[in-house]
């Protein structure tokens, strides 16, 4: 899969961290008139990688992967991530993902810091400048 980002989100707090790629800068749009169908197929192709803390120390952190197909999306486990200044590669179950990246130096050291985040022990997290 190939994204195009054209929006990069990025949340770190005290509960986790999330990073969604999208092809499309988020529109809020509030039109109840639309139905299921046509609100499913409003939604742009995304990205999106989790780390979840656990509660306490007896739980353990909970690693997650989402796109637009949500066959592909699940637990993330033995996964790669190669950042480089204009993509990211992303490998998880035998599938390559691809996104192209036009993210400004602030922003880009801010992805960098979360990626190291959600790579920590599931994945492996390889940066080239």
């Amino acid at each position: 899969m190939k994204l195009d980002c054209k929006e990069i989100s990025i949340s770190d707090d005290e509960l986790g961290c999330t990073i969604e790629f999208s092809e499309e800068k988020e529109k809020f749009e509030v039109n109840i008139k639309k139905s299921v169908k046509e609100i499913l197929a409003s939604i742009k192709p995304y990205i999106l990688l989790q780390r979840t803390y656990g509660e306490d120390e007896f739980e353990e952190d909970y690693y997650y992967f989402e796109t637009l197909d949500f066959d592909k999306a699940g637990e993330l486990k033995d996964f790669t991530i190669d950042v480089y200044r204009k993509k990211i590669l992303i490998t998880c179950n035998n599938e390559i993902f691809e996104i192209t990246i036009h993210a400004k130096d602030k922003k880009f050291e801010n992805l960098k810091t979360v990626l190291k985040k959600i790579a920590n022990k599931e994945g492996q997290l390889r940066i080239y400048e």
